[in-house]
């Protein structure tokens, strides 16, 4: 039985003294997050966007009320990390004329150039991507040392990007189940994906004057090597993410996505709070 998606805010504000490298002696694996910060809102718009114009197509009224859930709680997420560019321009970075180009050349773009369908499977393949990135940070626990508010804003992300990487997978299923578009979003998406994360990531360093520093390079190689081994981890998912029975629940980490999640609505004060629309899909549930 697939959990509830429950959108949630998250409700910690973010001083601005929070440091630059906030993972502490790690300025890669911070320069990284920070690029996936700056893309989050449009991504989530995008996604947003996609989603919406599917609902028609729709027939299945529990996927459907699902969506609304999943596009509920998308929102939050790009409120939460728009909330830190604040932080951002705080500690000196340039990167808003960068999140404007991308927004502009690539999702307005991709939303006029291609038809449905296909940003559907493109939001699917993103959507697994999310997924598999929350799902290596929560396991291995890569964020014990980050500051407090950060490390919440990013494992509370993280966490319902697990609960909810069902969602646009199964609208693709609904609005057109052939292989062949999953494929075509996927050859899409992960080009994109990791060009747009790299290019924000080194304009990161290149700001703090880190870029052609060996040091930094050693970092970059331990996270996707011998420390982290994401290199390796990130083709697993990408390869079962083309295994025609493909589904996002066989990889079952839903208790770690509900441990995370609890814990910080447990939390005093809570760190994060069921919306106002959760509240009342709950007070009408029977």
């Amino acid at each position: 039985m697939p959990d509830p998606i429950v959108p949630r805010s998250f409700t910690p504000t973010l001083p601005l003294d929070i440091p630059r490298h906030w993972l502490p002696g790690n300025p890669v694996v911070s320069s990284i997050l920070n690029a996936y910060t700056v893309l989050v809102p449009a991504n989530e718009a995008f996604y947003i966007r996609t989603l919406k114009r599917c609902t028609p197509r729709i027939h299945d009224q529990a996927l459907r009320d699902t969506v609304v859930d999943f596009i509920h709680q998308e929102a939050q997420h790009g409120i939460a990390h728009k909330r830190y560019w604040r932080n951002l321009d705080a500690q000196g970075y340039r990167f808003r004329g960068f999140e404007k180009a991308v927004e502009l050349l690539t999702f307005r773009t991709i939303e006029r150039t291609t038809p449905l369908a296909l940003r559907v499977s493109l939001v699917s393949c993103v959507e697994h991507i999310n997924a598999y990135i929350g799902h290596e940070f929560l396991s291995q626990d890569l964020l014990a040392e980050a500051h407090p508010q950060m490390r919440a804003l990013m494992e509370w992300h993280f966490a319902e990007e697990i609960e909810h990487k069902r969602v646009a997978f199964e609208v693709l299923a609904a609005v057109s189940p052939a292989y062949v578009m999953r494929v075509l979003g996927f050859l899409l998406t992960v080009p994109l994906f990791y060009l747009l994360i790299s290019m924000a990531m080194v304009r990161f360093l290149a700001q703090d004057r880190l870029l052609f520093k060996i040091g930094t390079w050693r970092q970059l190689w331990r996270h996707l090597g011998p420390d982290h081994h994401m290199f390796a981890r990130t083709l697993g998912h990408l390869w079962a993410y083309l295994r025609p029975r493909f589904h996002p629940d066989l990889l079952d980490d839903r208790e770690m996505s509900r441990t995370v999640i609890a814990g910080y609505a447990l939390a005093q004060p809570p760190l994060v709070v069921p919306t106002a629309r959760s509240k009342r899909a709950t007070q009408v549930s029977p």
